[in-house]
């Protein structure tokens, strides 16, 4: 399996790609590998910046016209970059569950 490198957000060229599980088959592998992450990364920041009140996954999945399973494991390696921060708020979805309120960090 080929391992897909991309710029990260700060324009070196660390290897940015995407993950899967052990366990997981070898398309999830696949996928994972193929996957736009630094991109995806610029994109779910660039919709935080332009928020007044923060973004839920469910919503940067709607705004970016991207599914919410991209969405949603690109928030804890933005948070460890120190590039995102859980506001401590919550909105609820179409579904009910609240959602935690991702905002950038200033």
């Amino acid at each position: 399996m080929s391992e897909v490198q991309q710029q990260n957000l700060f324009g070196d060229s660390a290897p940015q790609i995407g993950r899967a599980r052990r366990r997981d088959p070898i398309t999830s592998k696949r996928a994972a590998a193929s996957a736009p992450v630094a991109e995806l990364e610029d994109r779910v920041l660039r919709a935080l910046r332009l928020s007044r009140d923060g973004l839920t996954t469910h919503e940067l999945s709607f705004t970016l016209k991207v599914d919410l399973v991209s969405v949603s494991p690109r928030m804890k390696p933005l948070v460890r970059k120190g590039l995102v921060l859980n506001s401590g708020k919550f909105r609820r979805g179409n579904s009910g569950r609240a959602s935690i309120v991702w905002i950038v960090k200033s």
